[in-house]
């Protein structure tokens, strides 16, 4: 594998100065750096380059992922006590520090504030954008901003990257490969890889049906063609379902869109079951062809979507659900006093938050349990606390009472 050198990259110029130089200036108690700007424009990578050239050991964490306060101390700690011992120098590199919230995550943005008041390494964080997180932690560190790359420059860079990989495109679909990149590099290189292995010839197909229509129509579609031509025709992202996606994204996460739509609709529980475990598997599929960039398979992911879901689905009348918190959720909030205790177990439960299970995943779960005429056994096999189960069974009831005033 080929690593970036720090001459490889291309635009914010300005702003991978300002790196170099707090590196070569850097000493005990100088302020991290905090790089705040959108994926895909250098900012991981161009740590990482700095680390080999500059001959750093680079320790990386993600912390959306190790964010819990008890977490952070176990890994970080030792890193700050042991540095002098070794002799060696290290680079601490938080990547998505924006993933990181004290109402949800147990003290670790309070923790990493404290920590990094007078740091003894060298500390990196980057965002993707700025957030009440970012706001706290920039009080104890330095902001440096990056910026998409302009065309001009991502055209220079794609004819560089096409030349030492001996490969070549004609003006016009390098002109849409730059267009649609928007200047985010990343997706520069993964859309001409995957042109050149054949998942598409960049020609700007005709996306003429937003999601909600989408949904609509596929749902309704007679025939299988006329379902997969939906959903091929349909302005859609294949983007991992996730919480925490602008609302654009998140508007044109195909998957999402269907998962949304099915829990909200009124079927019968077997075909809810059939239909989440196809949905389910889609989202294996989908999530392991992102990670092992296996363009192959997206190509074919249209087919796949509609063989899974078209059969099982006809005449369930079906609707578009908005993938968010939607209204049927506000009441929560009313009642949260009594919820409390219910959804902080069913959170635990779910491996998420309480905020999170309450705003995205309660509402769903009550339609699911509502349609079950064993609901009342599974709370209370699942809830050990018969007041938090009896606070559930009376919330499905609602559902229930809610449904059949319709």
């Amino acid at each position: 594998m080929i690593h970036p050198k720090i001459s490889d990259f291309v635009g914010n110029e300005s702003s991978r100065k300002k790196i170099v130089e707090w590196l070569k200036k850097w000493s005990d108690g100088t302020k991290p750096l905090l790089l705040v700007g959108p994926p895909g424009v250098g900012k991981t990578s161009y740590v990482h380059a700095l680390s080999r050239e500059f001959d750093i050991d680079l320790i990386e964490l993600n912390a959306s992922d190790t964010r819990n306060k008890n977490l952070l101390a176990q890994v970080v700690y030792p890193i700050f006590s042991n540095s002098s011992l070794t002799g060696r120098k290290f680079l601490l590199f938080l990547d998505e520090i924006d993933g990181i919230s004290n109402r949800e995550d147990s003290g670790g943005l309070d923790f990493l504030i404290d920590l990094f008041k007078e740091p003894s390494i060298r500390v990196i964080m980057a965002a993707n954008k700025s957030n009440e997180a970012i706001k706290k932690i920039s009080k104890v560190s330095k902001i440096v901003t990056f910026s998409p790359i302009p065309p001009r420059l991502s055209m220079l860079y794609l004819d560089r990257i096409l030349k030492l990989q001996n490969a070549s495109m004609n003006e016009e679909n390098k002109i849409a490969v730059v267009r649609n990149c928007f200047g985010d590099i990343r997706s520069l290189l993964n859309a001409t890889q995957a042109m050149k292995a054949g998942y598409t010839t960049i020609k700007n197909p005709i996306l003429d049906i937003d999601v909600e229509n989408m949904i609509g129509k596929f749902f309704s579609a007679k025939t299988f063609d006329e379902a997969l031509d939906i959903v091929q025709r349909a302005d859609i992202s294949y983007s991992d379902p996730r919480f925490g996606q602008s609302s654009e994204d998140r508007r044109k996460d195909v998957l999402g869109a269907f998962f949304s739509s099915i829990v909200m609709s009124k079927i019968d529980i077997a075909t809810l079951a059939v239909l989440l475990d196809r949905l389910s598997e889609l989202d294996v599929i989908l999530g392991r062809s992102l990670a092992m960039r296996n363009w192959k398979i997206l190509k074919y992911f249209s087919l796949i979507l509609t063989k899974s879901l078209f059969y099982e689905s006809r005449n369930k009348f079906i609707r578009y659900n908005r993938y968010s918190i939607g209204f049927e959720n506000m009441g929560i909030f009313s009642r949260a006093q009594g919820l409390r205790k219910t959804l902080r177990t069913l959170a635990e439960y779910f491996h998420t938050s309480r905020s999170k299970f309450g705003s995205f995943y309660f509402e769903p779960l009550k339609q699911v349990l509502s349609r079950s005429g064993h609901y009342e056994d599974l709370i209370r096999s699942t809830i050990t606390s018969e007041k938090e189960a009896d606070v559930m069974i009376r919330e499905i009831a609602r559902t229930n009472d809610k449904e059949d005033k319709q």
